[in-house]
């Protein structure tokens, strides 16, 4: 997206990292899914990302990533927090791909980046696995 808009002072690691701070984050996500929907609706003016919803999700997701306990509770709330997650990237992620259909002719874009983020998330959906199918000592 920094491409894109051509607004150098966005950096896509500083703006992952800012989801752990509260308030923060739902800024951050707001100005994030305000800059798509610029985007998207420049090339198509019928589709449109609500930033706030984004920000919603990020904070919902927020809540319920604060806390650590393999209790029933929390296992459904971590339920709520991956959904949650899920939800606000694929949200973005649409629009982002409704903006490069529409104005690079192609539905998808994934770059180096990309890669490095889907790593992440992978080992972190890993250490998350094996940590709740792990008794604990």
């Amino acid at each position: 997206m920094r491409d894109e808009t051509g607004d150098d002072q966005m950096l896509p690691l500083g703006h992952a990292l800012s989801v752990f701070l509260p308030g923060w984050n739902a800024w951050q996500a707001w100005r994030h899914f305000r800059a798509i929907d610029l985007l998207v609706s420049k090339v198509d003016p019928r589709k449109r990302i609500d930033a706030t919803s984004g920000a919603i999700g990020v904070v919902i997701w927020w809540l319920t990533f604060t806390h650590y306990s393999s209790d029933p509770l929390f296992l459904v709330l971590d339920g709520v927090e991956l959904l949650a997650g899920a939800m606000v990237v694929v949200y973005g992620q649409r629009g982002l791909n409704a903006y490069w259909a529409a104005a690079h002719g192609a539905e998808e874009h994934f770059g180096e980046r990309d890669l490095v983020a889907l790593t992440v998330a992978a080992v972190y959906l890993v250490v998350t696995v094996v940590g709740f199918l792990t008794p604990g000592s």
